[in-house]
């Protein structure tokens, strides 16, 4: 008899595991999980409001690259004028110099 306490105060994990009463306890607790997440809607109504959040973040984010490119396309467009009068106004001094020039030699021929 004493043999059979000690048995029992010894018992391994595996024969802990087998016992009736831990099988109850993790059915009553998966049922216990089971009617709390079913029916508190608690992760339907996470979903919803995660899907609603995604939707509004992909707006800002097209509207941001919708801006960012008009943006861009602003400062090319800026950048491509100021490049264009730059070549005008270089264009225009060569000219400038060359009739410059021409006046020069024909006065100094004059002379």
């Amino acid at each position: 008899m004493q043999e059979m306490k000690e048995q029992k105060v010894n018992a391994t994990f595996n024969q802990i595991l087998k016992s009736p009463p831990v099988y109850m306890l993790m059915v009553a607790v998966s049922l216990l999980w089971f009617f709390v997440y079913q029916f508190t809607g608690t992760s339907d109504q996470v979903n919803i409001n995660c899907e609603a959040e995604k939707v509004q973040l992909r707006k800002d984010l097209n509207q941001v690259r919708a801006d960012k490119d008009a943006l861009t396309t602003a400062l090319l467009v800026k950048n491509g004028i100021i490049l264009q009068q730059a070549q005008e106004q270089k264009e225009l001094d060569s000219t400038i110099r060359t009739k410059v020039g021409q006046k020069a030699k024909k006065i100094l021929k004059e002379k």
